[in-house]
């Protein structure tokens, strides 16, 4: 059963994604080490714990484990076709499957997008593009729900109830790649782009640690 939502898309604002296409290549986080910096989420807080993981490396770069629950986290600058896309590595979300996308993600609301495999999030990234801003969960490399935010990609030019009916499918597409319902992952995702609060955030240049006031890598050398 499908649970894509038909929101209006195109006709509120031409210009609410403004990127360049991203690849696969530009999503790889290469690692001199396994040892590396990772967010980790504390459920409905703003604040998020720095911490330091042993993670899985594959061909040099970093593999996302469903079972540790370390996910990869990728930001992609959609204002001025910059070219601009960072990388980092989340704890929390507990997805067990798919990949998730939104164009609000304070302050500077570019794409974030979380998800179990490269291949899944680039996919929720496309959808999102495709869609003009907006919220997206994806399964299987499709769109399973989706909420369209035309208007700067921040806000729907739909009336109040159908928004509503959007959200609720969007949680139930949530419900289907595992995500918990102990707090709204999209909430989640749409402050961790915004470095200003502690302690690890990931913006379009890079993982931001609040501590140093200064981007770090994501490598532990």
């Amino acid at each position: 059963m499908s649970l894509v939502i038909a929101g209006s898309s195109r006709a509120a604002s031409a210009s609410a994604i403004n990127a360049k296409e991203v690849a696969l290549t530009d999503i790889q986080i290469p690692l001199a080490s396994a040892l590396c910096n990772v967010i980790e989420l504390i459920p409905n807080s703003l604040v998020t714990l720095h911490r330091e993981e042993q993670v899985e490396v594959q061909n040099g770069a970093f593999q996302p484990s469903v079972e540790r629950d370390l996910l990869k986290l990728v930001v992609v600058e959609r204002h001025h076709a910059t070219g601009n896309v960072a990388a980092a590595i989340v704890k929390g979300f507990q997805l067990k499957r798919g990949a998730i996308a939104s164009t609000v993600a304070h302050d500077s609301h570019n794409i974030v997008a979380v998800g179990t495999s490269d291949q899944e999030i680039l996919a929720a990234i496309g959808h999102v593009k495709g869609i003009n801003g907006g919220l997206v969960v994806v399964d299987e490399g499709k769109a399973v729900a989706s909420l369209a935010l035309p208007v700067a990609g921040l806000m729907s030019n739909r009336d109040y109830m159908t928004v509503y009916k959007s959200l609720k499918i969007l949680n139930e597409g949530l419900k289907r790649i595992g995500s918990p319902q102990a707090f709204n992952p999209f909430l989640a995702l749409a402050f961790l782009t915004l470095p200003v609060i502690p302690e690890l955030k990931l913006t379009d240049k890079g993982l931001f640690e609040f501590a140093s006031f200064s981007h770090i890598d994501v490598s532990i050398k």
